[in-house]
């Protein structure tokens, strides 16, 4: 990896870090068109997410995306070798009928509540994910893992969450009003 891209990479990790609670090791979600296209690319990714990452990363893989690599036939037994290590997560729907797109998606919800970063190369999910603050997003380009730069929305939400923090407490805001009266009748 370059020394640019590596750089603009931790600085983008930092960021989720601080502004999200990011901690390492990082947990990635990964859907099957990512598995796909790394073992098509011949990639390693137990190699190549933790350099993206600059740091440890926990693989996980969901229930629905796993039914979905053994019902895929001869053509998935390669994806399937691929991520026997990897962990299972958990899906909160009840039917076990989704693709693993579909899952990954409704394991995400609406706000990223647990941290998690998403490796997909499905176009449609990685637009619906630009739309949930601090959602670090990873897909394979030209045969290079690639992190997607911080969306604007997350810029946003920090600042937010910033601005939050600097304003006053109700418990400042009472007393700095029982103080004002105070004022005004010592006058």
């Amino acid at each position: 990896m370059r020394v640019k891209r590596a750089k603009a990479y931790k600085k983008a990790m930092q960021f989720y870090q601080q502004a999200f609670g990011f901690r390492q090791p990082y947990q990635v979600l990964i859907t099957p068109d990512f598995i796909d296209e790394c073992i098509a690319s011949k990639l390693s990714m137990k190699e190549d997410l933790p350099e993206v990452f600059q740091g440890p990363v926990k693989q996980l893989v969901s229930e629905c995306t796993l039914k979905e690599l053994r019902n895929g036939g001869d053509d998935k037994i390669v994806a399937l070798a691929a991520i026997k290590l990897f962990e299972r997560r958990r899906c909160p729907h009840k039917e076990l009928s989704l693709t693993g797109l579909e899952c990954v998606r409704k394991i995400m919800g609406k706000v990223n509540e647990h941290n998690y970063a998403v490796a997909t190369q499905d176009i449609k999910l990685r637009n619906k994910l630009r739309n949930i603050p601090g959602v670090p997003i990873v897909h394979v380009k030209q045969r290079q893992v690639v992190l997607e730069p911080i969306t604007q929305l997350s810029r946003d939400e920090l600042k937010r969450r910033t601005e939050e923090k600097l304003k006053p407490s109700r418990f400042e805001t009472k007393v700095v009003k029982t103080v004002k009266r105070q004022d005004r009748q010592e006058r």
